[in-house]
Formats: structure tokens, sequence, C-alpha cells
């Protein structure tokens, strides 16, 4: 069974060497999170506790400069650093983080 929530950030970023977005500018992003297992006593996880452990991880990446987290903050790095993070704290569950960069631009990881 696969369940999720979403949350979202607002964060800026810049891709250093990148044609059009090497300049400091900003996202709202979405994110997305699914966690997957088995219903135990009628739950895969409980929605609230999944949203503390959620909000809590993203609290350094809202109103941040994401190059001071992550090195070349691509879409796609950010989705692997949130699912590392992530998998600190919900060790056991399968996970999907999937991050949107603004409308219709998205990158997914799973672990």
């Amino acid at each position: 069974m696969k369940v999720g929530i979403v949350e979202h950030i607002d964060s800026m970023h810049r891709l250093p060497g990148h044609p059009k977005c090497g300049v400091p500018h900003g996202h709202t992003y979405r994110i997305e999170i699914t966690v997957e297992g088995p219903v135990v006593g009628g739950m895969v996880i409980d929605f609230d506790a999944l949203k503390a452990q959620v909000r809590e991880l993203l609290k350094p990446f809202d109103h941040a400069d994401l190059n001071r987290l992550i090195d070349y903050p691509s879409c796609e790095n950010i989705s692997v650093e949130i699912l590392r993070r992530l998998r600190e704290r919900l060790a056991g569950d399968r996970l999907t983080v999937r991050v949107w960069e603004g409308e219709g631009k998205w990158a997914e990881m799973e672990g």
C-alpha cells in the first residue's frame, strides 16, 4: 500500500555554469513524499507523524539559498538530498520523493 503527503517550500538557487539558471533565482517547490509498506493497525504510517517529520526535515530548505545546502542544487540533487535525510528518520519504509520545480518540471528519487 502507498500513502503520501505534499508540502511546499520557497527557496532560491543558482546552477553554476548553466546558461539560463546560472543566476540566482527562486522557485516554489512542491515536495511529494510517498511511503510504501504494509497496513498495520489500519495504517501504513500515521499522516500526522509523517507530516511532522517532513516539515521538520524541510525547515532548512524553506526560504533558503539551496547552494548553501547542496553543491549543485538541481531538482534531481534536491530530491536525492531530501530522500537521504528522510531515510535517516524513517528507516525501513520504502520511500519516494518527488520535487516539483514550479509547474510542469519534477524529479523523483526512490529508495
